[in-house]
């Protein structure tokens, strides 16, 4: 397996004449990766303590909603209470009305003929009981008189007293009326104030609610940005590794064959050698007898044929069709609207439209990822130099990581997924490995043609 690994990447990526430049080149990059890789897991390290610290105050931030739920039921079972109070308190004073109406219409009545008891008894000021008694003409009359005279005076006094009876108990309900009316009004502020504390814990939950969400929201995010990193550097890192081992094994067994071709040029100087030896040998003696006789002159070995190497790619291809909706550089992100650096080209096609490798090269990473949607990574070395290139937004994938792939095939079809407003192909291309931050991404217009 290593073997045909090797083999495929000498004719391709590994070219003799460039083998060694390129293996300078993965070692620097297997390096450089290294100490990303190393960093990365330290911010993953102050990432998890901080994210210890947060998950703590939003335990602490959802203790505090609990007990804004409390104070809301309690509340509203508060404001529950003072409205039935609030009802019968109006029922009460509805009543108290009613009845202060109908007393007042007796007591009116009452006025009346309490003034007409006291217009008569003024008109008879001037006689007295005794009077009307000794005017009698009869015992009989006199007794008649008499008790005719003590029952207008107990009338009279049940008049006055009536009235009485009647201002102290309009004067009572009075009372009570304004009573219930200061409970009432009492009571109507006593809600609004209980109406108005409720609606603040209302707004106090929906911030600490609101809070809360962004909270975990960037949370989970970065927790899961961190991972994605360090997977698609372990990934590159294995890559690279076995790059390196394909580039060992072909230098190996081009070592191997260097000596055997030596060992082969050296057994042949050898026989050659001998061979002129004895040619020289028998010239001697034969050198006498055959004076006029040519010496024979070994010819000399024949030039070793020169080998055909395969010249490694210069130029990407354009991985789709279409328009570019979004360029390389500083723009507005059309999700949030934000100031962003945009470190790819957007390209917009149909849904579907099949998306082809910029050059040939070993997929690093063939799944979901945070913000790409379906992502494909794809790890190259062009002339001696490693590129990444960044295929994302994918409706589906067709590669796989760790396969190698030519120039042209097909690595997914376009598609809408992720953060994405509209099927189009968001593309990437990286001087170098892909790292967190994207530093090494270049505008990939100029290399692809547009």
């Amino acid at each position: 397996m290593k073997r045909s690994l090797a083999l495929g990447l000498s004719l391709t990526l590994l070219a003799a004449p460039v083998m060694a430049t390129e293996k300078e080149t993965l070692k620097e990059r297997q390096d450089r990766l290294s100490n990303q890789l190393e960093q990365s897991k330290k911010a993953q390290v102050e990432t998890d303590a901080e994210l210890e610290v947060t998950e703590a105050q939003r335990d602490a931030v959802s203790t505090e909603i609990r007990a804004v739920n409390e104070r809301l039921e309690g509340l509203s079972e508060q404001i529950a209470v003072q409205q039935v109070e609030a009802d019968a308190a109006r029922t009460e004073l509805e009543a108290t009305r009613q009845q202060l109406a109908a007393q007042g219409q007796y007591l009116e009545g009452q006025k009346a003929l309490l003034s007409e008891r006291l217009r008569v008894l003024q008109i008879h000021e001037d006689r007295s009981y005794l009077q009307v008694v000794f005017e009698s003409r009869s015992f009989g009359d006199f007794v008649t008189r008499l008790m005719t005279a003590q029952t207008i005076a107990e009338q009279d006094r049940d008049l006055i007293h009536s009235y009485m009876h009647e201002v102290e108990r309009l004067e009572t309900l009075e009372a009570t009326q304004r009573t219930q009316l200061s409970f009432v009004k009492q009571k109507e502020r006593e809600l609004v104030v209980t109406k108005q504390a409720l609606d603040q814990a209302a707004t106090e939950k929906h911030a600490l609610l609101s809070e809360l969400n962004e909270q975990v929201e960037l949370l989970e995010l970065e927790q899961m940005t961190r991972d994605e990193e360090q997977a698609l550097m372990n990934e590159q890192r294995r890559i690279i590794a076995s790059q390196l081992d394909a580039i060992a094994t072909a230098e190996r067994e081009q070592a191997e064959a260097e000596a055997r071709a030596k060992q082969e040029a050296e057994a042949k100087a050898a026989a050659e050698a001998r061979a002129r030896a004895e040619a020289a040998a028998r010239a001697e003696a034969t050198e006498r007898a055959e004076a006029n006789q040519e010496t024979v002159t070994p010819q000399a070995p024949p030039a070793a044929e020169p080998k055909t190497v395969t010249a490694p790619v210069s130029t990407f291809l354009r991985p789709v069709s279409g328009y570019v909706s979004s360029r390389f550089g500083p723009r507005e992100n059309p999700l949030t609207g934000a100031p962003e650096s945009h470190r790819g080209i957007d390209i917009v096609n149909a849904t579907g439209t099949p998306i082809v490798s910029a050059a040939p090269g070993i997929v690093i990473k063939a799944a979901g990822a945070t913000g790409y949607g379906n992502v494909v990574f794809v790890s190259h070395v062009v002339s001696g130099q490693v590129w990444t290139t960044v295929y994302g937004h994918l409706d589906s994938i067709t590669v796989a990581a760790g396969q190698s792939i030519g120039a042209g095939q097909t690595v997914g079809t376009l598609g809408n997924t992720g953060w994405s407003t509209g099927p189009h192909l968001h593309f990437e291309l990286h001087r170098g490995e892909w790292a967190p931050g994207q530093p090494n991404a270049v505008d990939p217009g100029p290399y692809i043609g547009y």
